[in-house]
């Protein structure tokens, strides 16, 4: 929930939204180019998967650093007469600019692994077990694509939905009610995920695994104590408009399975928040952007 919109140790460029932007075309195209070759002759594909993980989570500290703009401050520790900039809350059009990119992270277009690319990842060959710098399977030893996207979800919404990061917004919308607001970034969150509809079987189950985590992450905002009041009515608000509208959307096949169990995970919610248990999506790899080798090629 950093309140400083600029101080960040990872980010690159002048903009962190058009860096954010810059760096999720080159993910995409260093994706759609990676291949066996990205490891040595006779080594184990399991290495592969490794070599994979910097590259899938490459957004993760230009995301960090955009998404310090929205409820951001531009702020010094300034003296009387020194004639710095004491503080000022980032513009309106700089904190929708950075919601925009930031809600990019959570579309299948950036979090599904290419179905060409998942043949490169077979079951972990025995003494390359999974440590804590690989992806997390809930699926035993198979590679589990659907739980990068959540790793990668639960990510960018941990940052988004922090509660002193919204209980900011609605001090900023109080005070210049042109500014972002809580109602204004669920709506559009909303929009992006939960209420988008995909075409195709892979794309779609990527989009729900991202819609539960974004339930997930707006129930546990909205049981959250640390964050204003307010914030608790918003959710609570937006949550059943989102029931209305889920109720109303055309659906079929198993997305109409999901939509249904979208709306009675939220009627239970609604009616008793405080008994809101969050289920921790696989947790992210450790490790800063440090040596990074996923753009290496080899013979």
């Amino acid at each position: 929930g950093g309140a400083h919109a600029y101080a960040h140790l990872w980010d690159n460029g002048k903009s962190a939204t058009d860096e954010l932007n810059h760096v999720l075309a080159v993910r995409k195209i260093a994706i759609a180019n990676f291949s066996k070759d990205n490891i040595r002759s006779y080594e184990p594909y399991s290495v592969l998967e490794d070599v994979f993980v910097p590259l899938y989570f490459f957004h993760r500290y230009q995301t960090e650093g955009a998404v310090k703009l929205i409820g951001g401050l531009d702020y010094n520790y300034a003296v009387k007469g020194d004639g710095q900039l004491i503080t000022q809350v980032i513009t309106p059009e700089k904190q929708h600019e950075a919601l925009a990119s930031v809600l990019k992270t959570l579309s299948p277009e950036v979090l599904m692994i290419p179905e060409d690319k998942l043949s490169l990842f077979p079951p972990r060959a025995s003494g390359y077990w999974r440590t804590r710098e690989s992806f997390k399977s809930r699926m035993g030893v198979a590679f589990d694509a659907l739980s990068a996207s959540a790793t990668a979800s639960d990510m960018t919404l941990s940052l988004l939905l922090h509660p002193e990061r919204v209980s900011r917004l609605i001090q900023q919308q109080a005070i210049n009610n042109k500014q972002l607001g809580l109602e204004v970034m669920l709506d559009k969150l909303f929009n992006a995920t939960v209420l988008k509809s995909q075409k195709g079987d892979y794309a779609s189950e990527v989009q729900n695994t991202v819609n539960y985590t974004v339930l997930k992450h707006v129930m546990s905002l909205g049981s959250n104590t640390d964050a204003l009041p307010q914030v608790r009515a918003i959710v609570q608000y937006k949550l059943k408009q989102l029931k209305s509208k889920l109720g109303q959307k055309k659906t079929k096949g198993i997305e109409v399975i999901y939509v249904q169990d979208y709306i009675e995970q939220i009627a239970n919610y609604t009616k008793n928040p405080n008994k809101f248990e969050v289920i921790p999506s696989p947790k992210i790899p450790d490790g800063s952007p440090i040596g990074m080798t996923c753009f290496e090629t080899h013979e």
